[in-house]
């Protein structure tokens, strides 16, 4: 009982670093709180340090590095900015830009990952923003929705995604996650436009009136700011070529990969694992990239990677010490026998609990409660597949459920710009997430 009690005060104080080091004054980054949290599980014996080490869950930790690695080739490349910017160059006027950010990006998010997009996204429309001479808090809105929608389509859309497409016990986790989410995915990500676009009505007919009075049409506008940035700065355009192609074709490769290895272990002939695939992928990628393989060694997030092992120590600890126990027993339990409600338990408690957690550190717990009460991969797909849309739909809802939306804040404050501020972002955010939820609980539960 008493190391219950240590593991939740850990568990708590964690939270109050990650929280502290969003601030200005102190500025944490989360990785460092979690490693804390891991350090402080250890040395009051919560958890072994062999149990400790045994808890991190490699396949993730290898399918990280994997993708990330041949992300990042992408973005040195200059490849990622360049598709953004023929995406974003396609807007002939401000409501076509907004729908562009929402669909296009999410869409990107769903196999780049959403922090990257996030990170590709930003200096664009920070800049687009002030070309227009539309408040950035439109686009970044547009920007920060779209890439939470996007990514729920896949299981390598975001972490959490993954962390359930690997541990669940699915076995055709990529093709069961596009089966069940493309349809209602691609309808929430045009449902997050029109949400967005009545919203923020009064901006866009404010600015057209705007620049039709100066005689000024907003598809030149963007379409010619955009062209001098391409013109002005060389990041913009391909400047490694070879690396452009060969970065380029290893993602389709490694994509295809995921899809081809589910239709060998469906026909029961090989079971290649997501992590296997994406580790090949970046192992061929370095073997082919010659002197370029040392900067993108350097170049890959190696914090997300340190955050990810030390939750996963934070997380067992706190799975074995009886705490999680203890806590989910003052709360509704999923029935694995009645879809309707285990659907709504689970989208209810990911969206409330992920605003406290967020969404990653939340899915990486809840997934060792559903195992416990009985949701077994192929028997319980709809089960997993909400857990994978609400836990995602949560960040929609407040800035602390996802770190995607304090990456756009920072990176945007850092430029000088203003992003959102909580009430701002909760004000939207309650409409698009409750219009989102309802479309992926329908889809999944009665179609």
């Amino acid at each position: 009982m008493f190391q219950q009690y240590i593991a939740i005060a850990i568990f708590a104080a964690v939270y109050v670093l990650i929280i502290i080091g969003r601030t200005r004054r102190y500025h944490i980054p989360i990785w460092v709180s979690m490693l804390i949290g891991a350090f402080l599980m250890i040395a009051f014996q919560v958890i072994g340090l062999e149990a400790a080490f045994k808890s991190i869950n490699l396949d993730v930790i290898g399918f990280l590095f994997g993708m990330f690695s041949i992300v990042t080739a992408l973005d040195k490349s200059g490849v990622l900015r360049l598709v953004a910017l023929k995406m974003l160059s396609r807007a002939n006027n401000l409501d076509y830009l907004l729908m562009v950010i929402v669909v296009g990006m999410g869409l990107l998010s769903a196999f780049l990952v959403n922090d990257t997009t996030a990170l590709l996204g930003i200096p664009l429309i920070v800049y687009i923003s002030k070309q227009v001479g539309i408040r950035p808090l439109v686009l970044l809105s547009a920007l920060a929705f779209g890439i939470s929608v996007g990514s729920t389509m896949t299981p390598i859309g975001n972490p959490q995604n993954l962390l359930i497409a690997i541990q669940s016990g699915i076995s055709l986790p990529f093709t069961t996650f596009i089966i069940h989410l493309t349809i209602p995915t691609l309808i929430n990500l045009f449902l997050t436009y029109f949400i967005l676009r009545m919203y923020f009505k009064k901006d866009i007919v404010l600015l057209d009136k705007k620049r039709h009075s100066e005689g000024i049409n907003s598809h030149s506008i963007i379409a010619t700011s955009l062209n001098n940035e391409d013109m002005s700065s060389s990041s913009l355009i391909i400047e490694n070529p070879h690396l452009a192609k060969i970065s380029s074709i290893i993602l389709l490769l490694t994509i295809a990969g995921f899809i081809f290895s589910e239709f060998l272990h469906f026909l029961h002939i090989v079971n290649v694992g997501l992590s296997i695939i994406a580790l090949f992928g970046a192992a061929m990628l370095y073997l082919l990239s010659g002197n370029d393989r040392k900067d993108i060694l350097r170049r890959v997030d190696y914090s997300v990677l340190i955050f990810f092992a030390a939750m996963f120590v934070v997380t067992t600890a706190l799975w074995s010490s009886g705490a999680i126990a203890m806590l989910t027993s003052h709360i509704p339990t999923p029935d694995p026998n009645n879809i309707v409600q285990s659907n709504a338990i689970i989208s209810a408690i990911s969206i409330l609990l992920s605003q406290i957690l967020s969404n990653v550190p939340f899915v990486a717990l809840y997934n060792l409660v559903m195992l416990n009460n009985g949701f077994g991969g192929n028997m319980h797909i709809s089960q997993w597949v909400m857990l994978a849309s609400a836990s995602t739909i949560a960040g929609n809802l407040t800035l602390l459920g996802a770190a995607s939306n304090i990456i756009i804040i920072d990176v945007a404050e850092s430029k000088n710009v203003k992003a959102f501020t909580f009430v701002e972002f909760f004000k939207i955010g309650v409409l698009v997430t409750l219009a989102n939820i309802g479309i992926y609980f329908v889809f999944i539960t009665y179609l």
